[in-house]
């Protein structure tokens, strides 16, 4: 016969509570069979746990060692068993998060604390790179869901279409424009766009362009190779103008200023796309989109697995 948790459990029990009787009580099992049981240890182990009288029970020198054991084998079991049933159902695990746009402020940023601070035992891991690199992540497994900026693109995932963003040009503190409120589209006729090659400079480029280019006429742009904080730096130093994301305004450098870009019909504004694998069953993914289902149903919008 091999010793058996429950075998622990009756041991332990008989020692709180200093009595067969109020022990097996506890564990809402007859008398008879607890004593079965810490009869059956004994003989396994070979000595008495126990000096049994008609006023109780006392453990003996063994016993007590063993109880101590034990209290710390069930303990471990208990952790066990309650880490296992955290991870199933999505309050413990691993969550990867790709994302290619600042974490400094905004919506994104707060649903990720959000989450990590509800979750405290899930690990969060927030990836930021290209997207063509994350979409890359996520169909090799290496990350459970992306975030990104656009329209629904890659039909090959379940996406949720979730909040926008406005589109900010970030300006000089002595461009003349700061003096204003907001401005408009056309107000930036003539100026020299500094432009990120970089996600998501060919979405704020495109959007750039559809407000400003004619026959025979466009906007300056300068495309660059370098970081979001390398083109606020170019700005601080009077090269031109950079169109940024509401989400990229947390760093502000000295000498920036962001002021709202707005057509006829207002604010311009840049939506948020979440991907992830249909076939991926990781609980805390689960968890995650149910935050993101829920602050997307806040803001009138569909979560769509098409």
């Amino acid at each position: 016969m091999s010793i058996e948790i429950c075998h622990l459990r009756y041991v332990v029990a008989a020692a709180d509570y200093r009595s067969f009787r109020r022990a097996a009580a506890a564990l809402n099992v007859t008398q008879p069979t607890l004593s079965k049981r810490i009869r059956e240890l004994e003989d396994q182990l070979g000595l008495p746990l126990f000096e049994r009288s008609t006023s109780g029970s006392q453990l003996t020198g063994e016993g007590e060692a063993l109880v101590t054991s034990a209290k710390r084998i069930l303990a471990e079991l208990e952790y066990m068993q309650n880490h296992v049933k955290a991870v199933k159902v999505g309050t413990s695990g691993r969550l990867h998060i790709g994302i290619y746009t600042s974490l400094s402020t905004g919506a994104l940023v707060d649903i990720v604390c959000g989450f990590a601070e509800q979750f405290e035992n899930v690990d969060v891991n927030v990836v930021e790179d290209s997207r063509s690199s994350l979409i890359s992540l996520l169909d090799r497994g290496a990350v459970d869901i992306i975030v990104v900026l656009g329209e629904p693109a890659y039909r090959d995932y379940a996406h949720t279409r979730l909040w926008s963003e406005r589109i900010m040009v970030a300006l000089h503190k002595e461009h003349p424009l700061v003096e204003r409120e907001f401005v408009y589209w056309t107000d930036l006729k003539g100026e020299r766009f500094l432009m990120g090659v970089q996600d998501p400079g060919p979405d704020l480029e495109g959007i750039l362009l559809s407000k400003l280019i004619s026959p025979g006429d466009g906007p300056l742009i300068a495309r660059m190779k370098v970081s979001h904080d390398h083109l606020l730096g170019l700005v601080n130093r009077k090269r031109g103008v950079a169109l940024v994301c509401e989400s990229s305004m947390g760093n502000m450098p000295a000498g920036i200023v962001y002021r709202e870009v707005r057509d006829g019909n207002g604010p311009t504004r840049l939506g948020f796309v979440a991907y992830w694998r249909r076939n991926n069953s990781n609980p805390t993914l689960k968890q995650f989109l149910t935050l993101l289902h829920a602050f997307a149903g806040s803001s009138h919008v569909v979560i769509s697995a098409a």
